[in-house]
C-alpha cells in the first residue's frame, strides 16, 4: 500500500484525545488512528449522496427535517388532522 505524505491541523483537545486513544491501545499509531477516521468520514460522506443519477442540490428544508424525524412526524400528523377538521372539503352531491 502506498501512501501520501499530508499535513494537518488539528485542535489541541482532538489531538490528545487521538493520542490518548493510540496510547490506550485502541490504535496502533496516530497514523492508524487518522485512517480509520478518513474512512468513516468518506464512508459517511458516500451515505449522505443522493441515490439518484443527478447530483442536484438537495431541497434546504426537506434536508433539515432528515434530523429531526419526530419533529416531521409531528408537522404531518397536524396537517392530516387540520385536514379532517375542514368541513368546507365536504361537498354534498
Amino acid at each position: 500500500m502506498r501512501y501520501a505524505i499530508m499535513t494537518i491541523r488539528l485542535p489541541e483537545d482532538i489531538e490528545r484525545s487521538i493520542e490518548a486513544a493510540v496510547h490506550s491501545g485502541y490504535f496502533a499509531s496516530v497514523d492508524d488512528a487518522m485512517t480509520e477516521a478518513a474512512r468513516r468520514l468518506l464512508q459517511e460522506l458516500k451515505q449522505d449522496q443522493p441515490t439518484t443519477g443527478s447530483q442536484a442540490t438537495p431541497d434546504p428544508v426537506l434536508g433539515c427535517m432528515r434530523e429531526d424525524a419526530e419533529l416531521m412526524d409531528e408537522i404531518v400528523a397536524d396537517a392530516y388532522r387540520h385536514r379532517r377538521e375542514e368541513t368546507w372539503r365536504e361537498l354534498d352531491l
